[in-house]
């Protein structure tokens, strides 16, 4: 009964090391949004430009996620998981010493593959680590950890852009990815589960049944969802910062609270949708946070003050809550193959979202920044459509 009491339980040892893993790992990506305004002061970049540098991170960082998940299917690298981690903070570290446009994106290329190294094998450690009935939630958390990570990083990098040294500030981050780095290989052990747990009752979450083969239309649709869903979240990580500074001439200070309110709210979403996903079911989820993110992209242009921060946290926690859930998803639909899976949709889908915002720095530059978030509201419809189709009942109990 014991044994079976501690299968059972949520918070582990190995998945805090790794939800922690997870939180340092991301803490770039969530600063290189409060740098882009003053990278783009720095070596007067073009919108286009900027929309390079976001293009260059997710693809380096998301898109060849796949290609490790593939990797660690095949052979066990949970040394990679540390190693990565560091990496990751060294990446970030050195962006504000760049001396170039092109060195810069050189920088961004190490910090992305960092990322991309860390996040097939952790997610795989993640899901392995849990019981069945526990595999959405414990997602969640390793998920929260991510985007509490991104939340920490553009807080961390608007108090460093705000101090003496600005940009130069930047080699402090190399602190927590070396402190983690060092957690994490001394108990390799902890998080390098060599057994798989069971499968049939998470996967009757996603109504798919043991024995029956991937259906590669579905899992398309899935991985489309996503896409959308990342588009919309890079756009406004992207141009959020870029709007209440360049375009309205405001603090950036505030425009990085901003920010963090979306992010913040996203961890909140996070948690919260992967835990409901666990008693309704994926797609319940997947459908209820699209819906809901629909009417609030719209609004952001027309609010202010207290307003403005009220509909960031609404759209953030709406937006990111379906996040956990499609990794898991995808996850349930590919037994076996749970890096590949978690690199497609943590990884490859979200890169993607990269290219949405490099299309959105020539709408900015040609039509203006306002004009980017009439885009984003829009782009919602496109993801309802598309999670319709995917596997499961609505409001399933």
């Amino acid at each position: 009964m014991e044994q079976h009491q501690n299968k059972e339980r949520l918070l582990t040892k190995p998945l805090a090391l790794l939800t922690f893993g997870h939180l340092i790992t991301d803490v770039g990506q969530g600063a290189l949004p409060v740098l882009l305004p003053f990278l783009k002061t720095a070596f007067n970049l073009t919108y286009t430009q900027i929309g390079v540098v976001v293009l260059v991170q997710n693809l380096t960082s998301s898109v060849i996620q796949p290609l490790f998940g593939y990797l660690t299917d095949r052979v066990s690298l949970p040394w990679l998981i540390p190693a990565s981690v560091l990496l990751a903070g060294i990446g970030t570290a050195i962006i504000g010493i760049m001396t170039s446009y092109y060195t810069l994106l050189a920088a961004v290329v190490v910090g992305g593959l960092g990322i991309a190294c860390f996040h097939p094998q952790a997610s795989k450690s993640a899901h392995l680590v849990s019981s069945a009935a526990t595999k959405g939630r414990s997602m969640g958390l390793f998920s929260v950890g991510g985007n509490l990570g991104l939340a920490i990083g553009s807080i961390a990098m608007s108090f460093a852009l705000n101090s003496p040294g600005v940009l130069t500030n930047t080699l402090y981050f190399i602190i927590p990815g070396l402190i983690m780095a060092l957690l994490l290989y001394r108990n390799l052990q902890d998080i390098s589960p060599t057994e798989t747990a069971p499968q049939s009752a998470a996967a009757s979450h996603a109504g798919i049944t043991n024995g029956q083969s991937l259906n590669y239309g579905l899992l398309a649709i899935l991985l489309g969802f996503v896409f959308i869903r990342s588009s919309i979240h890079t756009g406004l990580t992207t141009y959020i910062p870029l709007y209440y500074i360049d375009y309205l001439s405001g603090s950036p200070v505030y425009a990085s609270y901003l920010l963090a309110v979306f992010l913040l709210a996203g961890v909140v979403g996070t948690y919260t949708g992967a835990s409901l996903s666990d008693r309704f079911g994926r797609k319940t989820v997947i459908m209820g946070s699209i819906l809901s993110t629909l009417p609030l992209i719209g609004l952001f242009q027309y609010t202010t003050g207290l307003a403005t921060l009220i509909v960031l946290a609404l759209t953030g926690l709406s937006l990111i809550s379906s996040f956990a859930t499609t990794v898991v998803l995808a996850q349930e639909m590919m037994p076996g193959y749970v890096g590949m899976a978690s690199g497609l949709t943590i990884g490859f889908s979200i890169g993607l979202g990269g290219v949405g915002a490099t299309i959105l720095g020539y709408v900015a530059d040609h039509f203006g920044v306002p004009s980017v978030f009439t885009v984003l509201s829009v782009l919602p419809i496109a993801g309802v459509v598309l999670a319709s189709f995917l596997p499961g009942k609505l409001f399933k109990r």
